[in-house]
């Protein structure tokens, strides 16, 4: 019987879906999720998702009770969480536009990731398209993380950058 590399990508899931194909990929014990061809994220690290939630916390004033977060993408969850690990956050609403991605927190491999942050009260997902919530939405938050492109010059839809612009960013 064959043996396969922990360097060889094994491909869990793959879905078209309205913005583009999404996939899901094993790779030894880290998982991978491309976006379009583009490599948006893995488990190996997360130091970055982190960080972006603990840096919106800090920039709170201490005294603030049960502030709001947005999550901008659910990735593979790390950002969330992090928030969830966090008592001092009150509302974690994360905003996802892929639906395969929601589906693998909820029912799939990445659940082991996410499944205690998901089951958490504070937390609520939107499956929508953060650029359109944002235009829209009436809610207030006290702190937004943006987890969705590579950067504002490596965007994963041209749409997501509008994000990165004056207008964007005041929204």
């Amino acid at each position: 019987m064959p043996t396969r590399s922990a360097d060889t990508p094994v491909v869990l899931d793959r879905r078209e879906g309205p913005f583009g194909e999404v996939v899901l990929r094993e790779r030894g014990e880290h998982f991978e999720i491309i976006a379009n061809g583009c490599f948006l994220m893995d488990t190996s690290d997360g130091r970055s998702e982190r960080l972006l939630i603990d840096a919106a916390l800090a920039a709170l004033p201490a005294g603030r009770s049960g502030p709001s977060v947005l999550i901008g993408g659910l990735g593979v969850g790390f950002s969330l969480v992090r928030a969830a690990e966090e008592r001092r956050w009150g509302r974690i609403v994360v905003v996802e536009r892929e639906q395969a991605i929601v589906d693998w927190h909820l029912a799939g491999p990445l659940d082991r990731i996410s499944g205690p942050a998901l089951a958490d009260p504070r937390t609520g997902i939107l499956h929508t398209d953060l650029v359109a919530h944002l235009r829209t939405a009436t809610e207030r938050y006290d702190a937004l993380c943006l987890d969705i492109d590579n950067g504002p010059d490596w965007t994963v839809t041209e749409d997501n950058g509008s994000l990165y612009s004056p207008t964007g960013l005041a929204h």
